[in-house]
C-alpha cells in the first residue's frame, strides 16, 4: 500500500472520554502530549472536557491556541453542549475554530437542526453559517452517525454536494459507519465509497459492531484493511484523526499511541504477527 494522500492526527478528546474528571489534564496538556508522540501528527480539539460542560475559561483556550500553532495541522469539533440547532452557539464553534487555528470544524447533524426524517433544517441559515466559516477559514464537516445516509444525502441536495462552493463537507466516522445497516454488508467501505467527492475528513476507531466505543483500532471488528485500502483507492487527500477512549487502566497517552502505530503499521502493509496490536488490559 502506497503512503497515503491524507495527513494523521489524534483527537484530544482520548483524555477525557470515560475517565474521571481527576484524570483530566488541561486541553494545552493533552495537546502538548499528542504532539511529543510525533511532530508529524496533527490535532482534533474541543473547547470543552466532558460534552455536558461548558468550554474551559478563555485563557486555557489562548494556552491551547499557542500549542495548536506549533502543529502542523488543526480541526476543531463542535463540543456536546452545542449538539442542538443554535446558530449563534455554532458560529461561536466557527470562532473558537478560527482561534486555535483548525481548518475543519466537526458537526454532528443536530448541530444543523437534523435527526429525524421529519425535521426540516433551515437551509437558508446553514447556507449563512457555512459562508461565516468560509470567511474564517474553516471548512465545516458533517459527520455520519448510525444508519445516517438518508440523512447525509439530503443534506447534500438541499445545501449543494460541492464542497468548494458551499464550505460544507462530509466527515465519516468509521465506528459508526461500521454499525450502521443501512450501506450492506461492508458499511464503512460502502460510506467511504458513496461520498468520496464529499469527504475531507475521517475518524478513525473500533468497535463489536453493536455500540459504539471507541476503541483502539485493531481490538474490535473492523475489517482496517479494507477500510484503509477503501481510503487509498477513493485516494482520500483529508484530514483521518484518530478518536479513541483507551481503556481505563491505560494511560490515555499509551492508547492514543498505540492507535496510531496500529493505523500506519496497516497503512504500510503489515501484516498478521507483523501487525504490533494495541495493548489490551
Amino acid at each position: 500500500m502506497e503512503a497515503p494522500g491524507y495527513a494523521l492526527g489524534a483527537s484530544l478528546w482520548g483524555f477525557y472520554g470515560r475517565r474521571a474528571p481527576a484524570e483530566w489534564p488541561t486541553l494545552p496538556e493533552a495537546a502538548r502530549a499528542i504532539l511529543s508522540l510525533d511532530s508529524s501528527l496533527g490535532l482534533e480539539v474541543w473547547a470543552s472536557k466532558s460534552l455536558d460542560e461548558e468550554a474551559v475559561d478563555p485563557d486555557e483556550i489562548a494556552a491551547l491556541a499557542d500549542i495548536c500553532r506549533s502543529a502542523p495541522f488543526v480541526a476543531a469539533h463542535a463540543r456536546g453542549a452545542y449538539w442542538t440547532w443554535d446558530p449563534t452557539a455554532l458560529r461561536r464553534e466557527i470562532d473558537f475554530a478560527e482561534q486555535v487555528g483548525a481548518t475543519v470544524l466537526v458537526l454532528h447533524p443536530v448541530c444543523l437542526g437534523i435527526e429525524r426524517p421529519e425535521d426540516r433544517p433551515d437551509i437558508p441559515e446553514i447556507r449563512r453559517i457555512a459562508a461565516y466559516a468560509a470567511k474564517r477559514g474553516v471548512r465545516l464537516a458533517l459527520e455520519n452517525m448510525r444508519d445516517t445516509i438518508w440523512l447525509l444525502d439530503r443534506m447534500l441536495e438541499d445545501v449543494g454536494d460541492d464542497p468548494a462552493a458551499t464550505n460544507l463537507g462530509i466527515c465519516i466516522d468509521v465506528g459508526h459507519a461500521h454499525l450502521s445497516h443501512d450501506a450492506g454488508r461492508h458499511p464503512v467501505t460502502n460510506y467511504l465509497e458513496r461520498y468520496a467527492a464529499q469527504l475531507i475528513h475521517v475518524h478513525l476507531h473500533d468497535n463489536d459492531g453493536a455500540s459504539d466505543e471507541h476503541l483502539l483500532p485493531g481490538t474490535g471488528s473492523i475489517d482496517w484493511p479494507q477500510a484503509l485500502g477503501t481510503l487509498a483507492r477513493i485516494d482520500f487527500r483529508g484530514i483521518a484523526m484518530v478518536e479513541v477512549h483507551p481503556p481505563a487502566d491505560l494511560p490515555a497517552i499509551d492508547g492514543i499511541r498505540d492507535g496510531v502505530r496500529f493505523v500506519r503499521a496497516a497503512i504500510e502493509g503489515r501484516r498478521g504477527k507483523s501487525l504490533a496490536q494495541p495493548t489490551i488490559r
